[in-house]
């Protein structure tokens, strides 16, 4: 939809973005990547169990304590939240897909058994992605996932819901500036933003976040 240089040009601050808002979990990363079984390594980051716990508690409605209760077992991180994941995607119960997952089979295997294919996957992905980001900056999440229809990139669906949220534009004003030949830096000086200064503001939040005092 977009140039891969308009892509490259935001991706550092995009991703800042995401993280920011608790958009770019684990969660989606492998969910995405479940149909070919990526290593546990491809993920960008460790993820503290206690925030595991909660996120997996608020996305799919689990309890707490029984997502504790398989941290104390050795469930690892990657493994509850892709049961959690392949629960919802087959209305399943979470006990019942996590102990469909043994050490002889793969995901790959148990998202087989249940039923869900890869058009599952990127559905499920993508609603879960549109209530971040409507949660995020505070937008109908029904218009962040006609976007997603239309084909956009959940990361230029973010980065035209942070400017939206930044002017008086709605998200689909904001996407159809988005041309080929220009880039967000563009979109954002005609919206009269500093995406610089707000980049900055945002690192100074994370770095905040990470680093109470």
């Amino acid at each position: 939809m977009f140039s891969t240089k308009s892509r490259t040009a935001i991706a550092a601050f995009v991703v800042g973005a995401f993280i920011l808002g608790g958009i770019a979990i684990p969660l989606i990363a492998q969910a995405e990547s479940t149909t070919k079984d990526r290593p546990a390594h491809h993920r960008c980051h460790q993820v503290n169990p206690e925030q595991a716990a909660k996120r997996l508690s608020t996305e799919f409605g689990l309890d707490e304590a029984l997502i504790a209760k398989y941290q104390k077992e050795g469930k690892s991180v990657k493994d509850l939240s892709r049961a959690a994941f392949f629960a919802k995607a087959s209305d399943k119960s979470f006990e019942s897909v996590l102990a469909l997952k043994t050490e002889t089979n793969s995901w790959k295997d148990v998202a087989s058994t249940l039923g869900v294919d890869k058009e599952k996957v990127k559905s499920l992905r993508q609603e879960l992605a549109a209530k971040r980001l409507s949660q995020r900056f505070s937008l109908d999440q029904g218009d962040i996932q006609n976007l997603f229809n239309q084909g956009y990139h959940h990361r230029d669906i973010a980065m035209a819901g942070l400017l939206a949220k930044q002017s008086s534009q709605t998200i689909e004003q904001i996407i159809a500036m988005k041309k080929v030949n220009n880039t967000w830096q563009d979109v954002a000086t005609e919206l009269g933003i500093d995406l610089k200064a707000l980049k900055k503001e945002m690192k100074q939040a994370r770095t905040n976040k990470h680093n109470p005092t």
